[in-house]
């Protein structure tokens, strides 16, 4: 493989200036394309990558894919090749920084702002998902913020076709865990609405500053994609407006078909919120659970099952005691011969009880063969007496249960039907629970307490959302209807658990080697930071804070300064055509770049020593003491004159002739005074030496069409405007002027040349 150095030229084209980025299988470089002499991005694979079938397939797929694409919010791709081992592609340069760089300096961003870049970025993926292409990486790396504004989605490295292969695979996933989709996360089935949920996830971060799911390991951070709810916006910015707040939710719904249909959908609600900070006019579905505790109804249901299940096992002890009683009385009974001179009173109606209760008694007692059996009707004795009791406790505790039943089945009612007084009291005494995540605990005691019920500690947990001595989580879920006095449990956060490690000595490792190593220690990474030093390799750390040693946790803010070698500074080409050979050559150095090249040419047009054209564009952004050629105007071709001289020449107005260069004994000449003439001329009145110049009028700068031009013109006849309109770009125009004089050329009120005239 070809060394990587600065100034490496490939494919004897594109010329690797510096190093501007790096991921998991590229490297990317600001280059030089010497053919057209402009900035491009190139993007090198990895050498470890280039036996690897599938993903050499891959890495040219993403060309293919991105080379189909053209939109202004989109990167273009120019060129995909290869230079010996090294397979690269070409990638238009933008002047400016990744989203993610900004988010880190500058976010949270307020909501016009976030909803502005999110435009341009759901225009992009729009163009991409129309000609079934899915990006499937979308994250604020892949996004990038150009000094003119305009936000432009770059990466296709996982993109596929949409009506190719869509599902992804745990061995083949690849881009950021931090914005995956949960279909992604789970090795799902991939369409447009994973782009969908990953610009949400974008969105969060822009009005937030934070990732919503963060964990030491990716596995973690997948696993809470799949099952976590997005985190509450407004306790990271209280100040996002509630229509992109709700937008965001849509979008990063768990459930792809409860996000929006179409990424054209999202660019609509966005421009709706553009203008309505406030409405209402996201549709959540279905609506979105704030807390992890189970609805009202589920924890009275449980509480109901709970009672159940409690009476139920009373029944069973009950039932066991008893059997034990009959048990030991069968015994003594079997001991003794039947009684005597027991006397039951006659006003004892056991005979009468007996027939009431036979048609529903059910005696847990062995059937006895039917001869065997005694009538109670016919025997008066102990063993009557005990028949009777039994039966007696047997409908006590039936009749107990049933009033238990009854009981559950009426509650179930009044809640079920929102019966607000009933069996078990005025519906006065109930309160409804307020929400105190995110309360300071004393807060929500005194809040509570004013209510007329109390909240009480019931565990705590480290949190990294949620500081010291916040509510994490509470036991009974807001809105849900509790008696006064009722307590209500409440987890209380410890605040991050603090693990102290030492800071490592990271100067002079590669940037992302450094970052991995810090990230490892403490979970998150460092804050990055550039500079130019020309004793520093680049892409190396040069500074770190906190120094090697000091004890570091995950609160603890590292920041590292990273080289970009040595600076290249630029300059602007400025325009030089039409103007002198010297004053040309004047200016180029005074733009601090070289002259190149000067060559000649014969024109028809343009006065000799003066500037035809020059080899770069004006405008254009270049290194300084980069050389620009020009060619210089030799003036039209000469014509070999005949020898006949009976002939009258012709005065033209680009180079007359002068009475002073004409012999006095030349009849034919037309500026001396002709003795011939039939009108004998002043001499005061014989015309001034006049001369015509064609100039063009470009545009100031790309992407200028249309603008007012005004030229003023100076010369022996004074000053005078040529033309003062507006005009489209470019034109052409011819001037006139006598004697030695000066044009001027403004463009839009600002003057952009002049030339000696």
């Amino acid at each position: 493989m070809l060394m990587l150095q600065m100034g490496t030229v490939l494919s004897d084209r594109y010329e690797l200036l510096e190093k501007i980025g790096s991921g998991g299988t590229a490297i990317v470089f600001r280059a030089r394309d010497r053919k057209l002499e402009r900035y491009v991005t190139v993007k090198i694979l990895r050498e470890e990558f280039i036996d690897d079938k599938e993903f050499m397939g891959r890495f040219r797929s993403e060309a293919l894919a991105a080379a189909k694409l053209s939109h202004t919010n989109i990167v273009r791709v120019y060129d995909v090749g290869q230079d010996g081992n090294v397979h690269f592609i070409i990638m238009e340069y933008v002047h400016g920084d990744t989203l993610k760089q900004a988010i880190k300096e500058k976010a949270p961003f307020d909501t016009k702002s976030t909803i502005n870049v999110s435009l341009q970025i759901a225009a992009g993926i729009e163009q991409a998902h129309k000609n079934h292409i899915i990006h499937r990486d979308i994250k604020p790396q892949n996004v990038l913020v150009g000094t003119d504004g305009i936000v432009k989605v770059t990466d296709f490295g996982i993109a596929r076709a949409a009506n190719g292969s869509t599902v992804t695979t745990s061995n083949t996933a690849m881009g950021s865990v931090h914005y995956f989709s949960p279909e992604q996360a789970r090795g799902g089935y991939v369409d447009e609405k994973s782009d969908i949920y990953s610009l949400g996830i974008t969105m969060f971060e822009m009005v937030t500053g934070q990732l919503p799911f963060q964990a030491n390991t990716s596995v973690a951070v997948a696993m809470k994609q799949i099952s976590e709810e997005l985190p509450d916006i407004r306790q990271y910015n209280p100040k996002v407006s509630a229509s992109l707040e709700a937008i965001i939710i849509k979008a990063t719904r768990k459930k792809a078909d409860e996000r929006y249909l179409t990424i054209g959908d999202m660019i609509q609600a966005l421009m709706q919120a553009r203008n309505e900070a406030n409405g209402n006019y996201v549709q959540q579905t279905p609506p979105r659970a704030r807390t992890s505790s189970p609805p009202p109804e589920i924890q009275y249901l449980s509480s109901v099952d709970n009672s159940v299940k409690q009476a139920e096992a009373e029944a069973r002890r009950m039932e066991q005691a008893r059997q034990e009683e009959l048990a030991v009385t069968e015994e003594m009974m079997a001991r003794q011969d039947k009684p005597k001179n027991i006397r039951i009173s006659k006003d004892d109606d056991y005979e009468r009880e007996y027939e009431q209760v036979e048609p529903v008694r059910r005696s847990r007692r062995p059937k006895l063969d039917m001869q065997n059996r005694r009538n109670p009707r016919q025997e008066e004795g102990y063993e009557q007496i005990y028949e009777r009791g039994k039966e007696t406790k047997v409908i006590v505790a039936a009749v107990a249960t049933a009033l238990i039943i009854i009981a559950i089945i009426s509650a179930i009612g009044v809640k079920a039907f929102g019966t607000k007084a009933g069996l078990f009291g005025d519906s006065s005494d109930t309160i409804k629970v307020k929400s105190f995540v995110g309360m300071e605990l004393k807060t929500a005691q005194e809040m509570a307490e004013k209510e007329g019920y109390r909240v009480v500690q019931e565990k705590s947990t480290y949190s990294e959302r949620y500081g010291e001595g916040i509510i994490v989580e509470q036991s009974t879920a807001e809105n849900s209807e509790i008696k006064k006095g009722i307590e209500v449990g409440v987890t209380v956060s410890l605040g991050s658990e603090t693990i102290e490690e030492e800071m490592p000595d990271v100067l002079g490792d590669k940037e992302d080697i450094a970052v991995e190593k810090i990230k490892n220690l403490i979970g998150k990474e460092p804050k990055v930071s550039y500079e130019y030093d020309e004793d520093a390799e680049m892409d190396t750390v040069m500074e770190q804070s906190p120094t090697e040693g000091t004890k570091i946790t995950a609160d603890t803010t590292v920041r590292l300064v990273v080289s970009r070698g040595e600076e290249t500074k630029t300059t602007i080409v400025p325009r030089v055509e039409g103007q002198t050979q010297a004053a040309a050559e004047r200016a180029l150095r005074s733009s601090k770049l070289k002259v190149g090249d000067i060559t000649t040419a014969e024109s028809n047009t343009v006065e000799a020593g003066i500037v035809i054209t020059q080899t770069k564009e004006v405008g254009e952004e270049v290194p300084e003491g980069t050389e620009v050629g020009i060619v210089v105007s030799l003036g039209k071709k000469v014509e070999q004159q005949p020898d006949d001289r009976t002939e009258t020449p012709t005065t033209t107005t680009t180079t007359p002739s002068s009475s002073e260069e004409t012999p006095d004994n030349n009849e034919n000449s037309t500026t001396n005074n002709n003795e011939s003439n039939t009108t004998t001329q002043d001499p005061e009145q014989t015309p001034q030496r006049t001369k015509t110049k064609t100039y063009t009028v470009n545009p100031p700068a790309a992407g200028i069409t249309d603008a007012h031009i005004k030229i003023v013109k100076t010369d022996d006849n004074g000053e005078s405007v040529v033309l003062d309109e507006q005009r489209t770009l470019p034109f052409s125009v011819p001037i006139s002027g006598s004697g030695n004089g000066q044009i001027v050329c403004f463009i839009d009120g600002v003057q952009m040349w002049s030339d000696v005239f």
